[in-house]
């Protein structure tokens, strides 16, 4: 999976109706919830990459989640 299909995935599970950016800030995306991370994680497992939830919550940007999932943001 590329970074910009990780992006789409990730976007669809936290049920937006435009992709996520880059650069774009959590606590901007009113949709970030602890549903949203319940469906990150399962994205992150379509990828074979293991994260907890507490690490998700940590994260600030798009740009953490992304070198969470191992993509060079």
């Amino acid at each position: 999976m590329t970074q910009e299909e990780f992006l789409i995935r990730l976007s669809e599970e936290v049920q937006l109706d435009r992709q996520l950016n880059v650069d774009e800030m959590l606590c901007d995306v009113p949709e970030w919830d602890s549903l949203a991370m319940l469906g990150a994680l399962s994205v992150f497992d379509e990828i074979g990459a293991s994260v907890e939830i507490d690490e998700l919550e940590n994260c600030q940007s798009i740009k953490d989640i992304l070198q969470k999932a191992g993509f060079d943001a």
